[in-house]
This record gives structure tokens, sequence and C-alpha cells, in this order.
């Protein structure tokens, strides 16, 4: 598997970076004896230096100060720190230099130029068996940094909901204008109308209120990602307790009887993906947009659905979790699931656009899907760190979930949130000795 396929996403101290390019260098230490009245010279090696990384990273968008500032205070903190390398993984560096570049034709947008020295030269390198880290989480640990950033949780992601939004239905658009202008598509407009009305169709009878009127597709085009849209976000569970139990995510792509078997078989398998809150898996998405017009306006309709889905889903894990905050109902477990779903959502739309339509074309899209999913899993991350750890404690005597709170709490109404992160505790008012739950630290 090349590069290109297996990227990790870059950090340092927790900053997310968009690396442009990379250099590693290494300079090696030898001693040279040379004999008199004989050429060349005899060479000891004496060992490699400290492996030095150079990066090229990106800040671009309207909010690209707010992570260029993270990344100049991550900068100043003394001492080594991480680094998870986009092709080496996980290392530990000190900061050897820093390069801050604007230019006035590029507004809201810099260039930073890094260089690292590795810190620990006896350090596992290159060891991706090792490798991963907790992306797009917030910096420096405390509350008050992310909740003092430049803007607020929920209304980046109305924001940029509404940006996707516009941008795949103008991609829609141009797509069907495009298809119509092929030659010898004449005798496929029929088709082309009977399948996407059969998937509005379908999406539609999801909500029983919104009944659908007779539109001509091919006529008016900016209705079928509108109808598409205004289902998904109805039909969408708002409650914590449907969202776990993947409500708001079908089991397959409506109206997939009028999609082609590739493009249904693409759908249903990164929905399921989805629901499971696994990776999607790649194999199933085309390389490219086939030319063919019927395929490739099934595999469009496959776009917009898994995209509205992951949008609706994403801002609904948002208002939970921004609930969780103020106060807390859900165990961590549950809102790892919960982000778990958002995250596989918006990991299947990004592969979607990116195999489909080209990375150059679709990078507004990816862009804003990309900082979309961080958002909900650094706010996640902050409201678990609201409560204590959580540790396994063993019951030594029989008791019930309100005698044990009572216990180890000195509280009993604490019971319930026992009986929260231990939803498989069958006899909660006779648990015998030696049985382990699942409780808070303090």
């Amino acid at each position: 598997m090349s590069w290109k396929e297996n990227l990790l996403d870059a950090s340092f101290r927790g900053i997310p970076l968009d690396v442009a390019d990379e250099n590693l260098e290494a300079q090696w230490f030898t001693s040279q004896h040379g004999t008199p009245y004989k050429q060349g010279d005899s060479a000891e090696d004496l060992g490699r230096g400290g492996r030095a990384f150079s990066l090229r990273v990106i800040f671009n968008g309207p909010n690209y100060e707010f992570y260029l500032r993270a990344l100049l205070d991550a900068l100043d903190v003394l001492g080594p720190g991480e680094l998870v390398h986009p092709i080496y993984g996980s290392l530990t560096v000190v900061t050897r230099s820093m390069n801050v570049h604007h230019t006035a034709e590029r507004p809201d947008y810099a260039e930073v130029a890094l260089q690292f020295v590795e810190h620990t030269p006896d350090e596992p390198f290159f060891d991706r068996d090792l490798v991963w880290t907790a992306v797009w989480s917030a910096y420096a640990e405390d509350e008050t940094t992310w909740q003092d950033g430049l803007f607020d949780l929920l209304a980046k992601i109305d924001s940029l909901v509404t940006e996707i939004q516009s941008w795949i239905g103008g991609g829609w658009t141009g797509f069907m204008e495009k298809a119509l202008g092929l030659p010898g598509i004449g005798l496929r407009l029929q088709q082309l109308r009977s399948q996407i009305m059969g998937v509005v169709s379908q999406v539609v009878s999801m909500a029983t209120s919104n009944p659908l009127s007779a539109f001509d597709p091919l006529v008016d085009l900016a209705r079928t990602p509108t109808e598409i849209r205004a289902v998904i976000q109805n039909t969408t569970p708002s409650s914590s307790r449907e969202l776990l139990s993947r409500g708001g995510v079908p089991a397959t792509v409506p109206g997939s009887t009028s999609l082609t078997a590739q493009a249904s078989r693409a759908g249903t398998a990164l929905l399921i993906s989805a629901r499971q809150g696994s990776e999607p898996d790649t194999s199933v998405i085309p390389d490219s947009m086939p030319t063919d017009p019927v395929d490739a306006a099934s595999l469009a309709l496959v776009v917009l659905i898994v995209t509205e889905t992951a949008l609706a889903n994403a801002q609904a894990v948002s208002a939970v979790i921004e609930d969780e905050a103020a106060t807390q109902t859900l165990s961590p477990g549950d809102l790892e699931s919960l982000v778990n779903l958002s995250r596989s959502l918006i990991e299947s739309a990004i592969l979607l656009h990116r195999r489909l339509y080209g990375v150059e074309t679709a990078l507004p899209v990816i862009d804003a899907l990309r900082t979309m999913a961080g958002l909900i899993q650094a706010r996640a991350r902050s409201v678990i760190l609201l409560s204590p750890p959580l540790v396994e404690r063993t019951v030594e005597s029989p008791a019930s979930l309100r005698v044990l709170a009572h216990r180890w709490y000195g509280d009993h109404s604490r019971a319930i949130e026992l009986s929260r992160l231990n939803p498989s505790l069958g006899s909660p008012y006779n648990i015998q000795p030696g049985e382990v739950l699942r409780a808070y630290a303090k």
C-alpha cells in the first residue's frame, strides 16, 4: 500500500496540521583515517545524528487564525512533544525552527515552515502498529481553551452544513447539465428520469407528512437535492436514545432498486458501516465517476443521500453532546458511540467525493467535512473529561445499586449513574460479591 492510501492525520501536541510537503534529513558521523602514500581513506561509522523532520503546513479559511494561534502556543511549550507525522507516525521531537509566511494575494491563508528534531534516538521509528493519536483534540487540556475559542461549536456546525449543502447542490446541477449534453443522451432521458424519481420517491416516503408532488427532475434540477435534504433533515432523530439505536441511518439506500447495481452496493455498504460505527469499506467505491450517464447519476444520488445523512446526523450528535456538557446523562461509551456514528458517516461522504469527483474538485467539501468531524470529536472529548476517570470496582458483599452508591460515594442517588455505566447488569437489586462494575473514580 502506498503512502497515498495510508497517510495519518498529522498533528503536533494535538494540534491538527495540514501538511503540504515534508522532508526527512539525517547526518552520520564518521572518522576518517588516511595512510601516507596510499590513495583514499578508511572511514569509521560513528553513528547517526538525530533525524530532522521538515514540514510545510497550510492554514486556510476564515478561522485559520484560531488553529495558527493554537500551533504557535504549542510550539512555545518547553520540552519535547508528540509529532504525528503523516508518513512516519508518532514521534517524540523538539522544535528546531519555525517560519510563518503570509501574502497579500491570499487572505485567510498562511504557510508555516517547521523543523523538528527527534528527541529519543532509541524510540521505534516508522512502526505503524504503535501509531495513532486522538486527532483534532483541543489544545492545553483545559476546558477554557476550547470554550474561549473564536467560534461556538453549534454555530460552526450549522454554517458548515449550509456551505456543504450549497456545494453539493451546485455540483449536482452541473453534473446533470453535463450528462444531458452528452451525445446520444436522448434515448436515456426517460431512464434517467425514472431513476431519479424512483430514488426521490423512496426517500420522501420515509416522511409520511411530506408528500411528494410531481416534478420533472431533468427540468427542475435544483429540486432533487432539495427534496432529499428536507426529508433526511426531518427524519433524523434528535434524542440520544434514537441516535444510539441508529434510527437516523437507513439500513439500505432508499430507492436502491432504481439504482445501478454498483451504486446500490456502494451506498448500502457505507450505510451499514456507519450503523456499526466502523471504518467504511473503500473497496465498494469506484476509483472515478463512470462515463455512462445512468451509472454516474446513480452514484451522484448515493453521494447526495450519504452526504445529507452525514450532515443531519452531525447536527443531531453535536446538539446531544452540547446538552451533555450541561447535564451528563450518557456514559463515556455512549458518547464514543455517537462520535463513531458521525465520524463514519462523514468519512464515507469524504471518500465518495474524493473518489468520484477528484480531490481538487471536491476539496471544499472534504475540508469542511473534516473540520466538522474534528469539532465533534474535540467537543465530545472535552465533555468526557468533565467526569472523573472510569475505573472497575469489585463488589465485596451482596448489595443493590443504591447501597453501592452510598458505600462508594456517600450518595445513594448516584445509583442511576451506576446503572447507566453498566447497562448489561442483570440484577441491579441483587448484586453478588465478586461482580466487577464500571464506576467513576470519585
